[in-house]
């Protein structure tokens, strides 16, 4: 199965950019109350060159360049089985669900499915907006970020653990059963599913961290997103400059399934004091363990 071709997020009706701090949190608060009832899931990355993707998706993708989602579910099961070979998750016991193994794999960096994202866009924002760490020359680099708004509300969701009322998958296949059907009816529907981790960290609950992710779809719609649909067409340029310009009134989006904002380094070198102070966004509230304290430690010794 191919995949459109990615020419950068302002080139196919998905993004849209700022010029400034004051059109960055506009646009946000815009997507947030364009329509009532709509629930969005916010990712930001560091580089805006970068597609969306799984981890897992760019592992099978590195060995072929068509992604099925037979050789992904079949990359995915052998994750799991050196997973529990190794002995993880055997302290839960039945509760060790393939779903919760695959969210505490993803939380520590092992390449799977799913999509680290939040419901709180400061929080993308932050990532969005880090600081790149400095080269051997003691330079960052100066590139764009780019935060992206997900619309999730008609998507299912799920916890890690299940508490549904047994299946003859779950009976046959009580660790494995339940995600199965997730994935057979992601697949029917070319939709996201949610999943919400049932015994989430303190990272997880700082960061107010879920995970979003799908079974891959017959033909990829939105060029730049791989591995998932957006749940409704695109917006277009037109109607995204219309909804960053205006705050009410004809031709902007009844519906915004999807959008990139594109965040230049000017920007981003402007905002990182905001999220710090105002919205207390900074590396020891969203990383308030033993990890995150190694991660910022080391960092400050190579800076």
């Amino acid at each position: 199965m191919t995949t459109p071709d990615f020419k950068g997020w302002l080139s196919h009706g998905w993004g849209i950019e700022v010029d400034n701090p004051h059109q960055l949190f506009r646009i946000i608060s815009r997507i947030a109350l364009l329509k009532r009832g709509r629930t969005y899931a916010w990712r930001g990355q560091n580089d805006a060159s970068w597609d969306l993707s799984s981890s897992l998706y760019r592992l099978v993708k590195s060995a072929s360049p068509d992604v099925e989602e037979d050789h992904l579910r079949s990359r995915e099961l052998e994750i799991i089985e050196e997973a529990r070979r190794w002995g993880l998750g055997r302290d839960l016991g039945s509760s060790a669900t393939d779903l919760h193994l695959l969210a505490i794999l993803q939380h520590h960096g092992v390449p799977t499915r799913l999509i680290d994202v939040t419901a709180n866009p400061m929080t993308a924002l932050w990532f969005a907006a880090e600081e790149h760490k400095q080269d051997e020359h003691g330079e960052s680099p100066k590139t764009s970020g780019v935060l992206f708004a997900i619309d999730v509300t008609d998507t299912p969701w799920c916890e890690t653990f299940y508490f549904n009322d047994p299946t003859w998958k779950t009976v046959l296949n009580p660790l494995g059963g339940a995600y199965e059907a997730i994935l057979e009816q992601s697949k029917e529907k070319e939709q996201l599913f949610r999943v919400f981790s049932a015994l989430p960290d303190d990272r997880m609950r700082a960061q107010e961290g879920f995970f979003i992710g799908s079974a891959i779809p017959a033909k990829h719609r939105a060029a730049g997103v791989r591995g998932f649909n957006p749940t409704g067409l695109k917006p277009g340029s037109e109607k995204l400059r219309r909804m960053l310009n205006t705050q009410e009134g004809p031709g902007r989006p009844a519906n915004l399934p999807f959008c990139a904002i594109i965040i230049p380094n000017s920007v981003k070198e402007k905002i990182r004091d905001p999220l710090k102070r105002t919205y207390n966004r900074r590396r020891r509230v969203l990383f308030p363990d033993v990890d995150g304290f190694r991660e910022a430690f080391l960092r400050d010794q190579l800076d």
